[in-house]
């Protein structure tokens, strides 16, 4: 028997009154459920297996079925706060869709566990204003840490042309490669990145407040898109882009 806490990635209908529940565990890695009943309004599990929710749960697991059964699941944070910021939830959707679909599989993730469970937790924080976090940070920091999980570091330190550590937001970066370029290698070239994308990384590498978040995100999304592939198959993207339209973003 397992017991574990557990973040709820994706959650989606199996019959008139089941479940299958997707979640990321401390111990096991992603694990999928068949919770039967879980519609019911005096299912056991009502609430704690909620999207974004942090819960312990209780299961064993069984090698030879990719849906594993339940026996236990106590909500520990249900997010309240999160769920009432839209922006914060549509970013929240989009770093747990990314796990569900590009985490390793059948192996544990403790590190990505851990990273989830700070961004979401910071996020909920934020919304209540009772963490110092700046907000705006926390999306972007988990797409570099992710980065690094991933095998795919991003130096934000030193040109990627002349190998000098840089001293001011670089003057260009590539995405393709990641690659960060000093105003004197650059020279009388145009910089292809825009400058609240420049700011924006040199905001991230030194903890400061990322004044327009959007352009930054999208920055490392698409150094990620490069490395593992993904073009739209991030569905949640399409929310989040909706969203900060909504914000003036």
């Amino acid at each position: 028997m397992i017991k574990t806490r557990a973040i709820v990635l994706h959650r989606f209908p199996y019959s008139d009154s089941s479940f299958i529940v997707k979640v990321l565990t401390e111990e096991s890695g992603i694990v999928s459920f068949i919770v039967k009943g879980g519609k019911k309004k005096e299912s056991p599990f009502r609430g704690a297996l909620d999207p974004l929710a942090l819960s312990e749960v209780v299961f064993r697991q069984n090698p030879n079925t990719e849906l594993q059964f339940i026996k236990e699941a106590t909500l520990l944070d249900w997010r309240k706060d999160l769920r009432n910021d839209l922006l914060c939830l549509a970013k929240a959707q989009v770093i747990t869709e990314m796990i569900l679909r590009y985490a390793p599989q059948g192996v544990p993730l403790q590190e990505e566990f851990e990273r989830l469970e700070q961004a979401i937790r910071e996020f909920n924080e934020t919304c209540n204003n009772s963490a110092n976090t700046h907000k705006s940070n926390i999306f972007a920091r988990w797409l570099l840490d992710t980065c690094d999980m991933w095998g795919y570091n991003l130096d934000l330190e030193t040109c990627c042309r002349c190998g000098r550590a840089l001293d001011k937001p670089a003057a260009d970066f590539f995405p393709e490669t990641g690659g960060f370029v000093c105003h004197a290698c650059l020279g009388v070239d145009t910089p292809r990145a825009r400058t609240e994308t420049l700011q924006g990384l040199w905001a991230l590498r030194n903890g400061g407040k990322i004044e327009l978040p959007e352009f930054t995100e999208n920055a490392l999304l698409t150094y990620l898109r490069h490395h593992i592939g993904f073009l739209k198959e991030i569905h949640s993207l399409k929310f989040l882009n909706e969203t900060r339209k909504l914000f003036g973003h």
